[in-house]
């Protein structure tokens, strides 16, 4: 081997060095692979540049598009009814109002110890909005005005023809026929109706309540409306009712209070009568049925088995016998107040 090959890897080499020389040279160091900017041609960037001017372009039209439909929605006014007169403090949106502003669906109107309002429900009548009251607009168009009562206490005089007007409350619907009425719920979304003129219906999961001037009836979460009975029955008349329809104590305990029902009613209590019909169990519906046939003859339909089993019919034609008006109006006015809700 000469020095030559050590130096410049020219002459003779001697094989022991070139076999280390490989093995060593697998550790040799690695330079880092040198990084390159290459410039797109102009064509390419054109094309880039333009398809990132669309992408913007698009978003852009997007977003105004955005912007253009939530101006349209915040400036057409939402259906709203007048609140016509004010004392105290009451607030709509936690905003305190003066007489004329507006309740629009959606909102409520709230008052506290020291407030109250009125409120005029468009062509149809007027709605007294009394102290520690929350109550709001579920929807309002012509023929058809619906209100929910959260809490508090409300009076409605309302003068349009009968259906036009519900009010809402945590355990049942109130569906006016043509009166004055006053309605209360409590904190715990128990309510209790009044009927001054006219008559109300209750409505909850098909159980339903008549309740005609002089009247009332309790409404509770999960149960819907009670038993009507009239304002000047007794204390513990109105306390076997509550039993028998929260079906509170033993069975034997709602059959005493049903027969204690039973002796204390008088000829006028044949409304509480035809609703226990379908409020006790069918064992003693003959009870009720023998009671209230003594006081108004049950038409060739109502006979006791169809009584006792609870055929609508049946009962709707007892109803119509005990010159409390026709339970036709009432079929006919709910059905048009469900398609109202429907939209149809």
């Amino acid at each position: 081997m000469t020095g030559d090959y050590l130096w410049d890897r020219t002459g003779w080499a001697d094989p022991e060095l070139v076999r280390l020389e490989r093995v060593l040279g697998t550790l040799q160091y690695q330079p880092a692979a040198r990084l390159e900017f290459k410039v797109p041609s102009a064509t390419v960037v054109r094309g880039r540049q333009r398809g990132s001017y669309l992408v913007l372009a698009a978003t852009a039209a997007a977003v105004l598009a955005l912007v253009l439909v939530s101006w349209q929605q915040a400036s057409v006014p939402r259906p709203a009814l007048v609140v016509t007169d004010v004392a105290g403090t009451p607030t709509i949106a936690s905003r305190p109002i003066r007489a004329g502003a507006l309740l629009p669906v959606g909102e409520y109107l709230e008052t506290d110890a020291s407030s109250s309002a009125y409120i005029a429900v468009a062509d149809a009548g007027r709605v007294e909005v009394r102290s520690e009251t929350r109550l709001g607009l579920l929807s309002t168009k012509p023929g058809d005005h619906r209100l929910e009562l959260a809490r508090g206490t409300m009076q409605a005089f309302i003068w349009a023809p009968p259906g036009q007007f519900s009010v809402k409350t945590p355990s049942s619907t109130a569906v006016d026929l043509g009166c004055l009425y006053t309605m209360t719920v409590d904190d715990d979304g128990i309510g209790l109706i009044t009927v001054q003129m006219g008559w109300v219906g209750f409505e909850w999961r098909g159980r339903e309540s008549f309740i005609p001037q002089g009247a009332a009836c309790v409404t509770r979460p999960r149960l819907g409306p009670g038993t009507p009975h009239y304002e000047d029955t007794s204390a513990s008349f109105r306390a076997d009712l509550d039993l028998i329809d929260v079906r509170g104590g033993t069975p034997a305990d709602r059959e005493a209070a049903l027969k204690r029902v039973l002796v204390e009613a008088r000829s006028k209590d044949v409304l509480t009568l035809w609703h226990l019909l379908s409020r006790v169990d069918a064992p003693q519906r003959d009870l009720v049925y023998d009671r209230l046939a003594g006081f108004v003859a049950p038409p060739a339909a109502a006979t006791k088995d169809a009584v006792r089993d609870g055929h609508r019919e049946a009962l709707d034609q007892w109803w119509d016998k005990l010159d409390l008006g026709t339970t036709a109006w009432w079929r006919m006015w709910k059905q048009q107040w469900r398609d109202n809700a429907a939209g149809k």
